[in-house]
Formats: C-alpha cells, structure tokens, sequence
C-alpha cells in the first residue's frame, strides 16, 4: 500500500523539508510527508500531519523557523550597515559644512543626517534637529547602536546632531570652517540622548 500527503504554501517558501518514514512492518509500506514553508514567520503553515510522521512534522517547522529568523537578522544588519556605511564615507570625504545644506556639495548637522538616511534606509526625516527628535525613541547614550542618532541640548531644544557609527565613535557636520568628519565622544563634548529611528 502506499499513502502520500502534500501540503504546499505560497511561492514565496524561503524553506522546504522532506522525508520518508518506513514503518517496522513486514508488508512493504511507504509514507511520505511534504511542507513547504511561507517566508512569513508569523504565518502558520499547513502541515500535513500522519501519527508516524510526527517527528518529521517538528523537524520542517524547525527549518522553516530557522531560516525566517535569519533571514530577519540578515535584513535588519544590512539596513545599520548601510546607514553606517555611507555615514563614514561621506565623513571621509572633503564636504563643508554649509548652513541649511543638504547635499554633498555641503551640509549642516541635520542635513547629513537626513540625507545619509534618505539615500542608505529611504526614510525622509526633516532637516531640523528638534523636528527629528519625534523621528525617534530616545535612550541613553550608553545604550546607542550603530545607526543610532546622538542629540545635543535637551529634548525639545536640540542643537546638533550625529549618526553613531559604534566604539564610541560618530560621524556628522560639526560646524563652519570644518568638514563633515567622523568624532569621537568626549567628556567636552558629550551628547545628551541618544535614539533610535522608528
């Protein structure tokens, strides 16, 4: 006898298991059990279910788990990455500070950030740093990540702001007569919050 069972998802499956269970009979019996998972993790796939095949059931939800997770992960590090990434390349570079400038022919403070944000993530954040405070969720300074926006002055009269870049170093326009560089923290010149953008 033979007992087959299929269970397919959308085509968008980021992953697939199979198996064949051969029960201890001595008649020749084969069963076979087929998922394949949607890349959605918060999606519950329909699984073809058999009493012999249970192990086999929890082993596909396990790789399917997996591979959403870290393909989560991979997502959310090449975001901060890029965010970082051109916030140091632009900092490398012979860019002036220019008051209200939001290009690379010379930026202020709130508009390197604004402009590393729109052209690394496609988020629009505006050229003011107290505007950008509703942007985020504030934190400490000791608790910044990579990506993360560091604000001088107090919350609601901000003065300066910068993309934390991580080992206590960030990048941003400091002011005239200067280039867009990448700074180190210091107890002269220390941030007053730090915050995510949402």
């Amino acid at each position: 006898t033979s007992q087959a069972a299929t269970s397919v998802a959308p085509s968008s499956a980021v992953s697939s298991a199979a198996s064949s269970v051969a029960p201890s009979s001595s008649a020749v019996t084969s069963q076979a059990v087929t998922s394949v998972a949607p890349s959605s993790a918060a999606t519950t796939p329909s699984y073809a279910t058999h009493t012999s095949s249970a192990a086999t059931t929890t082993n596909t939800t396990n790789v399917a788990s997996s591979a959403a997770s870290s393909s989560a992960t991979t997502t959310t590090t090449q975001n901060t990455g890029s965010v970082t990434g051109l916030a140091r390349s632009l900092a490398n570079n012979t860019i002036p500070y220019v008051w209200g400038g939001k290009t690379t022919s010379g930026f202020d403070c709130s508009g390197f950030v604004s402009y590393v944000y729109q052209h690394s993530a496609g988020i629009s954040l505006p050229n003011y740093t107290v505007a950008m405070e509703s942007y985020v969720t504030k934190k400490s300074v000791s608790a910044a990540q990579p990506g993360d926006l560091l604000f001088w002055g107090s919350a609601g009269s901000t003065y300066h702001v910068a993309i934390y870049l991580g080992n206590n170093q960030y990048a941003n326009a400091p002011t005239f007569g200067q280039n867009a560089k990448v700074s180190t923290i210091s107890s002269y010149f220390y941030p007053s919050f730090a915050g995510s953008v949402r």
